[in-house]
């Protein structure tokens, strides 16, 4: 009698596990399939640089970024922390003491897409030929010629410190500009 009891329990319990499992994978399927219920919007790009002060006056020639925020933390990771702002576009600039240096196939924006991983960021602009047309004569490194193509223009810069950023042009804003 004292077995068929054991096997009663055993089966209950197994039972009852595999009903509790089984509730709470439908439960997370449910939850995984909601829709986002929180709103987001773009705010910053982090950079790491060999100078910030440097990269920040960089940004300010360059494209009219003003210093925001300095900050240093001395503790573990000894690095200097610069936010920069133009418009909504916020810029965060890291100098950690020892750091390395940007690997040489990252400053080709058509090898790094070869490699996963955050690949640049983008600055959307009203005349794309202009703007490249001003940083090249500011003494700004073109990392890729603009390509002007239909309905869109987009080239890369590469920032004093060799990270590479996009401005693009979209001539018909409707669907994808602002």
């Amino acid at each position: 009698m004292g077995m068929k009891r054991d096997f009663a329990a055993t089966l209950a319990l197994v039972l009852f596990t595999a009903l509790g499992v089984g509730v709470m994978d439908m439960a997370s399927a449910r939850a995984q399939d909601a829709p986002v219920s929180f709103k987001i919007a773009p705010h910053h790009v982090a950079l790491s640089v060999p100078d910030a002060e440097a990269s920040a006056a960089w940004y300010k020639k360059m494209l009219g970024f003003e210093v925001v925020t300095r900050m240093t933390e001395d503790a573990a990771n000894k690095m200097k922390v610069v936010h920069i702002k133009r418009g909504d576009a916020y810029i965060e600039l890291f100098e950690v003491e020892g750091a390395k240096p940007l690997p040489e196939y990252r400053r080709d924006p058509s090898v790094d897409f070869r490699v996963h991983g955050l690949k640049h960021f983008a600055f959307q602009v009203e005349d794309a030929m202009a703007a490249f047309k001003e940083l090249r004569a500011k003494g700004a490194e073109i990392a890729m010629e603009p390509l002007d193509l239909p309905g869109i223009v987009f080239g890369f810069v590469r920032d004093n410190a060799g990270n590479c950023f996009e401005l693009i042009q979209y001539k018909n804003v409707g669907a994808a500009g602002k």
